[in-house]
């Protein structure tokens, strides 16, 4: 089944929309140069679109990127990817975790069922 279309959020700021470019994936572009040039830009997966304010007139922009081009070498560029995309995944896997427990230890609760927390020196 087709998951129903979500409009991306539109930020009020540069700032707020550089703030949410730090909690979703990121992905590598080549320069205009393509696959044989040494460096390689860092992009978001989405479009992270804000309100950008110049004197009295107000535009929407969208961010083109983390890093530019000419900025990073590719191996580097990679690196910095796993690392952050990877940190991305891990973050949701515990927070995932996180509301999982807190359902258990509410289901508990109202079932009456104490357990007691293991310390970490039982453990050990």
């Amino acid at each position: 089944m087709r998951e129903p279309y979500k409009m991306k959020p539109i930020f009020e700021n540069y700032d707020k929309a550089k703030t949410h470019s730090l909690t979703i994936p990121w992905k590598l572009k080549t320069c205009n140069v393509g696959e044989d040039c040494w460096c390689r830009i860092i992009v978001p997966v989405e479009p992270i679109k804000y309100v950008n304010k110049i004197g009295d007139t107000e535009r929407i922009d969208e961010i083109d990127y983390i890093i530019p081009d000419g900025s990073i070498d590719k191996e580097t560029a990679e690196y910095f990817l796993e690392l952050h995309n990877r940190s991305i995944a891990i973050y949701a896997g515990q927070k995932e975790r996180l509301a999982i427990l807190k359902e258990l230890n509410r289901l508990d609760q109202e079932l009456g069922i104490d357990i007691p927390v293991i310390k970490r020196k039982e453990i050990d």
